[in-house]
């Protein structure tokens, strides 16, 4: 009751495979990394909000990452705050705790100190509550929250006059189609809205909008059984201006782009772009990454299937290393710069001896005793390392190689595999 602020009109519901854009009244809302400036969207602004209840007038409480509002920016004589009742509520059966409420916010870290949102002179010992407010004036110093995603029950579009559309960009990652399928059915099914095009081949695919296709249930029925994405995908290609001309021009009012670190950079640019238009256009990003490296979300999609391949791989590499006398198996993860899929398959593998992964750095030395001492003690050792993992290493011991970006702007990393088998059979 008295930690959350509360807003004029309804926030964006973040979209993560079955829920819809429609209750979201802002151009856009990007979840940020552990690297806040990979998002170019809302990232840089630490805006305060400030609650409107009685008590606590015109006192922060949280510092509340800003969510932009539609309704800022509407430049086409369009009433900014009309709202329509989500469809869902309407339904019989439907429980109100299906619907994040309006001042719904989940704080930026999991164990919070109890005196944060309180000013450093102040005393929880000390609290009159109906005096809190002179006791302590200023809040909000060091406590950060984020608006909740999910479903509200007021939404900012009229179902019946959306036009939805779907890209999927960046690398494959399981569970794409299975996005594509539930967007295409919640939007139908739940919400109404009946037409959803997808756009083929990534952000390339806004070129030519002939390109195109329908996406209706009888099309999405089969997706969730059939690996890679319908849509097709690709890195780069980006050129804001067309992509939103294309929207205009094709009267799409809901876009889903589903990517990951270099996706949603773009997504940010074509969200700024609608704001700097006046445009009635909700950008809504699902955050795809088997890296799981997208804080404030629970579990990112197709991070178990990557989880699950890469145990099977340690798994083997412990069959091979057992048939020969200190045999020594190295099986490098992806995770670019965590080390989720490292650290989940080895626990889950129980068969690694070693696992480093990018978060913590180590020295060589160390880690060759390490698995000396287990080749002695049992003929074997695994070692199960992120490829983002000893980055630092490698330069120090002037192994890295040039800076290099792939098309999405993501700095490709110094193959750490290879590396370190070398230097572990050289020891």
């Amino acid at each position: 009751r008295r930690v959350l602020p509360t807003m004029k009109s309804p926030p964006l519901a973040l979209i993560a495979a079955s829920a819809a854009a429609l209750s979201s009244s802002v151009s856009a809302f990007v979840v940020p990394t552990s690297q806040p400036t990979a998002y170019a969207g809302s990232r840089h602004q630490n805006s305060i909000l400030t609650t409107s209840t009685t008590l606590f007038e015109s006192q922060e409480l949280w510092k509340v990452e800003r969510v932009d509002q539609i309704s800022d920016w509407l430049t086409n004589g369009s009433d900014p705050n009309k709202s329509y009742p989500n469809p869902l509520s309407l339904k019989a059966n439907v429980p109100t705790s299906w619907f994040v409420e309006q001042n719904a916010a989940v704080a930026a870290k999991v164990d919070v100190d109890l005196q944060e949102t309180v000013d450093d002179s102040c005393s929880l010992d000390d609290y009159d509550e109906m005096a809190e407010v002179e006791i302590c004036g200023d809040r909000g110093l060091n406590s950060e929250a984020f608006i909740l995603a999910g479903p509200r029950k007021e939404i900012a579009f009229d179902p019946k006059e959306c036009k939805a559309a779907i890209v999927t960009c960046g690398g494959l990652c399981p569970g794409l189609n299975t996005v594509i399928r539930e967007v295409v059915m919640c939007l139908r099914r739940q919400y109404g809205v009946t037409e959803t095009l997808g756009i083929p081949a990534g952000y390339r695919g806004f070129k030519d909008p002939s390109t195109w296709r329908e996406l209706d249930e009888k099309a999405v029925a089969n997706l969730h059984n059939i690996g890679g994405t319908t849509l097709g995908t690709s890195r780069g290609g980006h050129d804001t201006e067309a992509i939103v001309d294309s929207l205009v021009e094709q009267g799409v009012n809901l876009l889903f782009v589903v990517g990951g670190d270099g996706t949603v950079r773009g997504a940010a640019k074509i969200a700024d772009e609608v704001k700097k238009r006046g445009l009635a256009i909700a950008v809504a990003v699902v955050p795809k990454t088997i890296d799981n490296d997208v804080p404030l979300l629970d579990r990112t999609f197709g991070f178990e299937t990557a989880v699950e391949a890469a145990r099977e791989a340690i798994n083997v590499a412990e069959t091979e290393a057992g048939g020969f006398p200190f045999g020594l198996g190295v099986v490098k993860v992806m995770g670019r710069n965590s080390g989720f899929i490292a650290m989940h398959s080895a626990l889950g593998s129980g068969f690694a001896d070693l696992c480093l992964v990018p978060e913590v750095d180590f020295e060589l030395d160390p880690v060759v005793d390490h698995l000396y001492d287990r080749l002695i003690e049992n003929n074997k050792a695994i070692v199960v390392v992120a490829e983002g993992a000893g980055q630092k290493l490698l330069k120090e011991m002037g192994a890295n190689g040039e800076k290099v970006t792939d098309a999405s702007g993501n700095v490709l990393l110094d193959d750490i595999g290879p590396w370190l088998c070398q230097q572990l059979k050289k020891r």
